[in-house]
């Protein structure tokens, strides 16, 4: 009877941590969708269709398409990777975390990005080109999940504005390659073989860093309200 009450309560135990398991990872998630909201729909977007509006900007761009496009490339890197670092900064606590956690909010960042862009184009390409567009979200989401991990590894090794720097020029790199690339005829080819290139560098540097972090450290996590 006792040994029966006591797998009772190991059982009822277990249930608990696995529900608040489930509940973190899911408030992580929720926070990296909320990150590229926030970042690119609620900020960066408008200021960029606010510059499209003005003269001065449509005359750079048209003298200088490859710095400005480069300059635009930057800005994004700015905004999503300084957005990722403050929302660990100030709402994923402690700053030490399993790797799971920014693997789950750089799901999270990806996911809503892929589901903000493709949503809308379901009903207006061909089947060939929804294909291709599934692919290139399916490398950004590995890219946006390598670069939390990037971000992440700073708060692990108390070096954080380096790691944020790293994040912010590898994101500025692969979106430069947009106007870089546009030029050439096979432009779709050497931007998603470019990105699937990147991924897996990232991928394995990702795999490297798991010894930056400690081990079911979700029982300490907490998200702050």
């Amino acid at each position: 009877m006792v040994l029966k009450i006591r797998y009772f309560i190991d059982g009822g135990a277990d249930v608990l941590f696995n529900s608040k398991l489930i509940f973190r990872n899911a408030a992580v998630f929720l926070l990296g969708a909320a990150c590229f909201i926030i970042s690119q729909p609620l900020l960066r977007l408008p200021i960029l269709q606010s510059l499209q509006k003005s003269t001065v900007f449509t005359l750079a761009y048209t003298l200088n398409p490859l710095q400005i496009g480069i300059l635009i490339a930057l800005s994004a890197g700015v905004f999503e990777e300084g957005f990722r670092f403050l929302f660990k900064q100030f709402l994923i606590r402690p700053s030490e975390c399993s790797i799971s956690q920014p693997i789950i909010f750089g799901l999270g960042h990806g996911i809503a990005e892929a589901f903000i862009i493709l949503v809308p184009a379901l009903t207006s390409v061909s089947v060939a080109q929804l294909g291709l567009a599934f692919l290139e979200r399916g490398l950004t989401i590995i890219l946006h999940v390598t670069l939390t991990v990037i971000v992440w590894n700073g708060f692990q090794k108390k070096q954080r504005v380096l790691y944020l720097l790293i994040a912010i020029a590898i994101h500025c790199f692969v979106d430069a390659l947009i106007p870089v690339f546009a030029p050439f005829s096979n432009f779709v080819l050497l931007l998603e073989g470019s990105l699937a290139v990147i991924d897996v560098l990232l991928i394995m540097y990702t795999c490297y860093s798991k010894k930056y972090y400690i081990r079911r450290s979700w029982q300490n996590e907490e998200i702050s309200t």
